[in-house]
């Protein structure tokens, strides 16, 4: 399915364009590759300060972290299946399981704070000054509610210190045919949320550190867009590239389904750059750069999975 939409869309766009978009980016693209490592340093030191304490070294949490970030891109799991897999490295590497469970888990409730957070502003200045059509107005209004939602319900949960994964876990036990399936510790399951508690809570100075970390990510990636965007002729000011990342922070999660995201992450970028007054083929082509970068990121973090492997099970 995420073919044939790529497919359709390089047709629909025109494939010499793109072609010759992709082309002028050119050496830029080595520009591209030094900025986004950056991206992954400052969530890899995020995770560090959700951990707490000496002795984890951060070339290792790097590792992991593009490790995880391998298994979300190249998989139909999405971060389902990556934080978990983080949170098993972070355990085989001799952390206590409700901790690496619990540093995983608060890392990327930060970054989906700040990602819903980008959202709802980029998203509330596309609706206040651009003439959307009433589908791609439909699309914003949900992005919207779905980045609110996403700020409010964890937020609230941890404010109340309420515990909301237990809540879900054991409604999902009672569930038929999937509840047998559903085996947690739930010593562990408390635990882990109270460690979440404890990261998030009862700790503002670490809860500041690690938002700022998240946002720093998120500067990557807006300097990143920003220089694709003048790879593929747009003279765009800096407001571009922070609306345009904001309003795309949820591709990955919301068709989490489609490996790669193929398809759906050009015709996202096409919608919006469209909306935005730019062309269509070049929010294709910044797309499809990404995915580029995204492919070689993957590679290597699929041999650091391997390598950490090796190491949490040496041969006799």
């Amino acid at each position: 399915m995420g073919c044939s939409l790529f497919a359709y869309l390089l047709v629909r766009l025109g494939p010499s364009q793109i072609l010759q978009l992709l082309l002028h980016i050119g050496w830029r693209f080595l520009l591209v590759l030094a900025i986004y490592p950056f991206f992954e340093l400052a969530r890899a030191a995020a995770l560090k300060k959700c951990i707490g304490g000496e002795g984890w070294p951060y070339r290792d949490l790097l590792r992991i972290r593009v490790a995880g970030e391998a298994v979300e891109y190249l998989t139909f799991t999405g971060p389902f299946l990556a934080e978990p897999t983080k949170a098993l490295l972070l355990r085989n590497r001799g952390l206590p399981p409700e901790r690496a469970f619990s540093a995983t888990i608060s890392e990327y409730l930060m970054y989906s704070f700040t990602s819903a957070a980008m959202a709802i502003g980029g998203t509330i200045y596309l609706l206040h000054n651009f003439e959307l059509s009433a589908s791609v107005t439909l699309v914003a209004y949900i992005v919207l509610s779905f980045a609110a939602l996403l700020l409010a319900v964890p937020a609230v949960a941890i404010a109340g210190r309420i515990y909301l994964i237990g809540s879900i876990v054991n409604a999902l036990r009672k569930a038929p045919r999937i509840g047998k399936h559903v085996q947690v510790d739930q010593t562990t399951l408390r635990a882990t949320e109270d460690g979440i508690f404890s990261i998030l809570r009862t700790r503002p100075l670490r809860f500041v550190a690690v938002l700022l970390l998240e946002f720093l990510a998120h500067g990557c990636l807006v300097l990143e867009l920003f220089v694709l965007l003048r790879s593929v002729g747009q003279p765009v000011s800096l407001v571009a590239p922070v609306v345009i990342e904001s309003v795309t922070k949820f591709i990955n999660l919301g068709f989490f389904f489609i490996p790669a995201q193929m398809g759906a992450a050009e015709g996202v970028y096409a919608a919006v750059f469209h909306a935005l007054g730019l062309p269509a083929s070049a929010g294709f082509s910044v797309a499809f750069a990404r995915r580029l970068r995204n492919l070689l990121v993957s590679g290597a973090g699929l041999a650091f999975l391997n390598a950490l492997r090796r190491r949490s099970h040496p041969k006799s």
